[in-house]
């Protein structure tokens, strides 16, 4: 009865205490002053792209099937793991809501598109130029619902390749000119995200036949815990890339393992670049103030050539009809010649514009981090040797903007190399380039 009567006593009082009314005021100001606290801490948006290709009986079953449609994400990774689905690109990327950033992992081509007249053998020469991106780029545009903590997604994936020359003839006859032929894939679209649940983005037509290529996308959002304000003053900024490769497997392991904690993934690649299962393939620092946009660049200038002279034929000498005036003498047939030229950059290419928050405890931050190389002249059965050299180039690209805490690490995305392209028989090296970031004050 004793101990009745005690929990009737604490009941009672319970209530009492939920009852007693409270200052309306007081409720609105407590109300109102956390979503405020919330909205006002800095967040990322980090996003991991899987492309996942298998056949597309495999895929139609796994439709038909309701629980595995319901775990198709899941289904999937078992399937890589199995050996009968490929992971044949992997692709991660940090932003802020609202910020478009970009992905590239492309070789450039260069094809021609106008062509000057034919000569009596009916060859022509290419007169003007265009460029198309081989391989893997990916665009997204994340806005975070505060209320609901749901991620609108605006996103483009797009995959092209390279199929090769064929001739194109206006007069069968004749010997014709190279015409590109590509395959593209893209799937620009917009979706509302659950943050942490994998969904499927888009489908592509790969180009091996009965195959299809799942795009599967991961967005996370990730608040910034900024550190205790710095006595530093007006101190520089120092910003530290550190990009890391390793086989694409182990790096999706990696990526799936730690999506938010940049340090933590670091921290097991040091001791995969220990027993050289990775390697560092570049760090640079840029010091610079805040508010004030910085660059580093380190590699050779490349250059070649953009406008040409197509070779003309020669003209046999014609006589005088008037003996006071002298003939026309033979012209001799002219070769071909480049007229102008520009120049690439090429290696590494770091631009960073940061700015500093009033405690100088956050950074906002707007990259660009880029590794180009020229992988030799283009090459095709129907690319004639008459024909001007044409460069191709590769692109590793990221273009972002995030926040970060300063005296932090963080990884910002993957900047991987092309996969199989087409473009002189460019095939897929399987590896993943991890792009960490440090920043700090001086």
């Amino acid at each position: 009865m004793k101990t009745h009567t005690l929990l009737f006593l604490a009941l009672v009082t319970t209530l009492i205490a939920q009852d007693k009314p409270k200052d309306p005021f007081v409720k609105d100001k407590k109300a109102a002053a956390e979503p405020a606290a919330t909205a006002d801490v800095p967040k990322n948006v980090v996003c991991l792209i899987e492309t996942i290709t298998l056949p597309q009986v495999d895929y139609v079953a796994l439709l038909d099937s309701p629980k595995d449609r319901e775990k198709l994400h899941e289904r999937a990774v078992v399937a890589v793991k199995a050996g009968s689905a490929k992971l044949d690109g992997c692709h991660f990327i940090i932003t802020k809501s609202g910020t478009r950033s970009t992905n590239e992992a492309v070789d450039e081509l260069v094809y021609p598109t106008e062509w000057n007249a034919a000569d009596r053998a009916g060859f022509q020469y290419p007169k003007a130029f265009e460029m198309r991106q081989l391989g893997d780029r990916f665009e997204f545009e994340p806005v975070l619902e505060d209320e609901t903590g749901a991620l609108f997604f605006t996103h483009m994936f797009a995959r092209n390749r390279f199929l090769g020359f064929r001739l194109y003839k206006a007069d069968t006859t004749l010997p014709g000119v190279p015409a590109a032929d590509f395959i593209e894939q893209q799937g620009p679209s917009g979706c509302r995200m659950i943050p942490g649940v994998p969904a499927l983005i888009a489908t592509l037509t790969n180009a091996q036949p009965g195959a299809i290529t799942l795009v599967f996308a991961t967005a996370q959002v990730v608040s910034i815990t900024a550190p205790p304000p710095t006595q530093k003053g007006n101190s520089n900024i120092h910003l530290t890339a550190r990009v890391i490769s390793l086989d694409r497997m182990k790096g999706w392991e990696l990526l799936k393992k730690h999506p938010i904690d940049g340090a933590a993934c670091l921290a097991e690649l040091k001791l995969l670049l220990a027993s050289k299962e990775a390697v560092l393939e570049h760090v640079s620092t840029i010091s610079t103030l805040s508010g004030t946009r910085a660059v580093h660049e380190s590699g050779p200038v490349y250059p070649y050539g953009t406008e040409f002279d197509p070779p003309t034929e020669g003209k046999p000498a014609q006589p005088s009809d008037d003996p006071k005036k002298p003939g026309i003498p033979a012209k001799a047939p002219g070769l071909a010649g480049t007229t102008a030229f520009e120049n690439r950059p090429l290696g590494f290419r770091f631009e960073v514009d940061p700015t500093l928050n009033e405690a100088r405890t956050i950074s906002d931050i707007t990259t660009s981090f880029s590794k180009t190389i020229m992988t030799g002249n283009l090459k095709d059965k129907n690319w004639s040797e008459h024909y001007p050299e044409i460069p191709l180039i590769s692109s590793q690209r990221l273009t972002i903007g995030f926040s970060q805490a300063v005296d932090s690490t963080i990884l910002l995305g993957t900047l991987n190399p092309p996969g199989d392209t087409g473009a002189n028989e460019h095939k897929d090296e399987s590896r993943l380039w991890l792009l960490f970031f440090d920043v700090s004050l001086e």
